[in-house]
């Protein structure tokens, strides 16, 4: 997996629509992104016909060769292709087209029947664990213990609340869980700080960002609320993989640059008053300063206690032929 892996989310953005499904896939590829997700699903797996959204649900339904289509095209691209994953339908059929991996969905870390059939794919694995109990994380996790599982870590609620973040969260899961973890951001899509608070997620830790993408916010396009457009997401893009350089390594170990500078710009040891023939060094008549001169000593403590074999100046740095 490419770091930072930069997730593509429609969601149900392309409302039930092939067409949508075929310019998302290519809004996606040309912005950058690493893989595209919908939400694929029957919707009689997901709620009763008395919820609210059920006939929301049923008009997103489409047929799955238009979605075998959809992974083709993508993995031409040079995308992977994911799908949120709901029940066990949808599950045999994602799995007949060929799909990369699955998100599962908060609403079921506690659905031990369908984390069994997931983890039967042995495939790559996004977890959400936004409002979900650490012992439902762990339970989860050992269910899906075959799989590649990425831990994604983010409040779900649309738009989310700069507050509601919590993004110190995001070590805590990799202490206890010691998996990848990924930040699914929500915040809103029109506001400045959509670009930034992956950035914040970056530095926290994560390797992969699920970001929402929309073909047009004017229109409100289904989960337009915390979506980039596409030009504003190829941006994002570009800036987040330059920032991701930015992290380095986590080993203190200094580069060749780090050297050069502190070779430039280290202070040597020198006097801060004549000092005469026989008298000992010490804070009282030494100090540091920077200094083009060779061969000079920058510790202190290899001077101080020692006596002066000559006569030094004021200003003159020591060097070991003053000491004895």
């Amino acid at each position: 997996m490419g770091k930072p892996f930069l997730i593509a989310e429609i969601a149900q953005g392309y409302e039930g629509n092939e067409k949508l499904v075929e310019l998302y896939v290519r809004a996606a590829s040309a912005a950058g992104a690493d893989a595209i997700k919908f939400q694929v699903f029957y919707a009689d797996e997901l709620a009763l016909p008395d919820y609210k959204y059920y006939q929301l649900f049923k008009s997103l339904e489409l047929p799955f060769e238009i979605w075998g289509k959809a992974v083709n095209e993508s993995h031409q691209r040079g995308m992977e292709f994911y799908s949120d994953i709901f029940g066990t339908d949808s599950l045999t059929k994602l799995e007949d087209i060929g799909v990369d991996g699955y998100k599962v969905h908060t609403t079921d870390i506690n659905n031990i029947r369908l984390l069994k059939l997931i983890s039967g794919t042995r495939k790559k694995v996004f977890l959400s664990t936004g409002g979900c109990q650490l012992e439902e994380i762990k339970r989860a996790l050992d269910i899906l213990e075959r799989c590649n599982v990425t831990l994604m870590y983010g409040f779900q609620a649309e738009p989310t609340e700069l507050e509601d973040n919590n993004l110190k969260r995001i070590g805590s899961l990799k202490a206890l869980y010691n998996k990848p973890i990924g930040f699914q951001d929500h915040s809103a899509g029109d506001s400045e700080l959509a670009f930034y608070i992956p950035f914040v997620a970056l530095g926290a830790g994560v390797d992969v960002v699920e970001k929402h993408l929309t073909l047009s916010r004017s229109a409100q396009i289904e989960d337009y609320i915390s979506a980039l457009t596409p030009e504003e997401f190829g941006k994002w893009v570009l800036l987040i993989r330059k920032a991701y350089g930015s992290l380095g390594k986590e080993e203190w170990e200094l580069t060749d640059k780090e050297f050069q500078y502190r070779g430039k710009v280290r202070r040597a040891v020198c006097a801060v008053r004549d000092i005469v023939k026989g008298e000992l060094l010490s804070d009282d008549n030494l100090t540091l300063k920077r200094t083009d001169s060779k061969n000079v000593i920058y510790e202190l403590s290899e001077v101080a206690g020692r006596k002066a074999s000559n006569n030094i100046k004021e200003n003159s740095v020591i060097d070991k032929g003053d000491l004895r």
